[in-house]
């Protein structure tokens, strides 16, 4: 790929990121797990929704829209793997 398209698409996932992850979808009250991650994670995530306060996001709704994001583009893979090697799992 030449350096043009390469900087094409960076572009374009870049300009994406912020519509895709950096909005809030849930109330303030939670009702979800507490799930542990690693501490350099926990401080480049909480960093990136920090410099995004105009859009109101929360740590909480930049993972969940994440895991929304990545369930979405590899359920599919996700699912036939362990179908493949293990009991269906859906």
């Amino acid at each position: 790929m030449n350096r043009n398209r390469k900087n094409q698409k960076y572009k374009e996932r870049k300009n994406l990121c912020p519509s895709l992850f950096l909005i809030n979808r849930f109330p303030s009250g939670r009702n979800g797990k507490v799930v542990y991650i690693r501490p350099e994670y926990h401080e480049r995530l909480l960093r990136i929704v920090q410099l995004t306060r105009e859009e109101k996001a929360t740590l909480y709704s930049y993972i969940d829209n994440i895991l929304e994001y990545h369930f979405r583009e590899f359920g599919d893979d996700i699912i036939d793997y362990f179908n493949e090697r293990f009991k269906p799992i859906l």
